[in-house]
């Protein structure tokens, strides 16, 4: 090994030995006895089913990204990627939510106080976890109610001759290459078949949701769903819809099958908000005649 692969790969080990030197202090800090209902949320649909099941109060703070209620602050202590770890040892949690996302700093959180982890991108993952999360909660019934909601509204299945529709996750008309599509293997997608169309990607997808434009087109859908950002006004909607039409090739911009529908991006319970308003901007859309651009 040469000096220079040498002093780096002493550096990289003296790094690792010191955050976890600095994680086992953090933790030695919290105390003997934690008492229940300190929770701290990592995920904003976590914290969302915590808000929807009443449970507000059980909470001590929360990630950069998550939704609260008007009125209602909590201290913000980063997220699962990137957790302020004193912050955290500081409020003494009695328990971490935390979901599975690829990167969450796990390991290091468990050092700080107990950490449960909640999968949380099918359908079936978000009902389990919300019965599960019931139960860390002391509201079983009220999760329990909550997850057949979700299993019966998003577990209808299109029919086989449905229109092929393709859900997209924002647009950049600047970056028109960049095409972020939902996985059918989401609760997104539960949502797109329960609106009673066939999702263009039939395939479940672990990678990078992410298509060429050549790829699109190779697909070609009945129609294309654009979900904008949060905050999108009314003229970034619309700028997504005209450079979507710069697309002539597709069957959806020949036919005017287009739509932005807006809804959140989280995967809490206010997906079911979201499904009832890509169902009526399917059925808009799904006419003899549609009238397309439509902004749900």
């Amino acid at each position: 090994m040469n000096r220079r692969a040498l002093v780096a790969s002493l550096g990289a080990l003296l790094f690792s030995a010191g955050a976890a030197v600095g994680i086992s202090r953090l933790a030695a800090k919290k105390p003997g006895k934690s008492g229940n209902g300190r929770l701290i949320s990592l995920a904003p649909a976590i914290t969302e089913t915590v808000i929807t099941l009443n449970a507000l109060d059980q909470l001590v703070a929360v990630s950069n990204y998550c939704v609260l209620p008007p009125g209602a602050k909590l201290p913000r202590i980063g997220s699962s990627l990137t957790p302020s770890f004193e912050a955290i040892a500081t409020l003494h949690p009695s328990l971490i939510l935390c979901d599975d996302s690829a990167g969450s700093k796990q390991k290091e959180l468990s050092a700080l106080a107990r950490t449960e982890i909640f999968p949380w991108l099918t359908l079936d993952e978000v009902t389990e976890s919300t019965r599960r999360l019931g139960k860390v909660l002391g509201q079983e019934l009220a999760a329990d109610a909550l997850a057949q909601q979700l299993e019966m509204r998003l577990s209808r299945k299109s029919p086989p001759d449905a229109p092929r529709a393709l859900l997209l996750l924002s647009y950049d008309p600047d970056r028109p290459a960049e095409l972020w599509f939902i996985r059918p293997n989401s609760l997104h997608g539960a949502a797109l078949a329960s609106a009673g169309v066939r999702n263009v990607i039939n395939r479940d997808v672990k990678g990078l949701p992410q298509l060429s434009v050549e790829q699109l087109i190779q697909l070609d859908p009945d129609m294309v769903l654009i979900i904008p950002t949060p905050g999108a006004t009314p003229e970034n909607k619309r700028k997504m819809l005209d450079a979507f039409r710069a697309l002539a090739p597709l069957k959806a911009v020949k036919d005017d099958r287009l739509g932005v529908v807006d809804g959140t991006q989280a995967v809490g319970p206010s997906i079911l908000q979201f499904a009832d308003s890509l169902r009526a901007l399917v059925q808009r859309l799904s006419g003899p005649h549609p009238v397309g651009g439509i902004i749900q």
